[in-house]
């Protein structure tokens, strides 16, 4: 018996690491905060490091794709954590490149759902003091994080019709959809 327990202790502790290791999330949509399961948080920050792996343009390092909109990246950030977003704080910072040239820093990202005109953004990143939003990171673990099963009753009903018609492979990973039923990701 004192054994199965210490097993047991050895084992939850194993897990709470583990799980620090990896990062720390909150989601929170339509203004409140989403209960997640190990499981889900585990799929999301995978779902999200590889999003935000490679992107396009960045504030920091590409200012003139932003206009004046590259200034105020950290008062958005702060805003953004008030509304729907999937925020993520990384237990292991990596660097995510962008598709211009350069690389950055991750260690904290706030994912944008629920926002006008856009399926899935903004995409803002810290590092450090650094702030930075991002255009165009990969597409398609976008659309899988959006179109996750446990998050659909917590969001809107076009989410859920969105998903729906995006085809999935062999893998069960969605595939690029047509130009025509493609949603709009940052």
């Amino acid at each position: 018996m004192i054994l199965r327990r210490a097993v047991l202790g050895a084992l939850i502790a194993f897990v709470a690491t583990t799980a620090g290791a990896q990062g720390t999330l909150s989601l929170r949509l339509g203004g409140k905060e989403v209960p997640l399961s190990q499981e889900l948080r585990l799929r999301l920050l995978g779902l999200s490091r590889e999003m935000l792996s490679r992107c396009g343009p960045n504030t920091l390092q590409h200012p003139g794709n932003f206009g004046l909109a590259a200034i105020g990246v950290e008062h958005r950030w702060k805003r953004m954590l008030e509304g729907s977003r999937l925020r993520i704080m990384f237990g292991e910072p990596f660097v995510t490149e962008s598709h211009l040239g350069g690389t950055l820093g991750v260690s904290e990202a706030l994912v944008g759902l629920e926002h006008p005109g856009l399926f899935v953004g903004p995409n803002l990143t810290r590092h450090g003091a650094s702030f930075a939003e991002h255009l165009q990171c990969e597409y398609l673990p976008a659309l899988e994080l959006a179109c996750l099963p446990e998050l659909a009753p917590h969001l809107p009903a076009t989410y859920k019709e969105t998903c729906a018609k995006l085809e999935r492979g062999a893998g069960g990973r969605i595939v690029m959809p047509p130009p025509d039923i493609a949603p709009s990701c940052s």
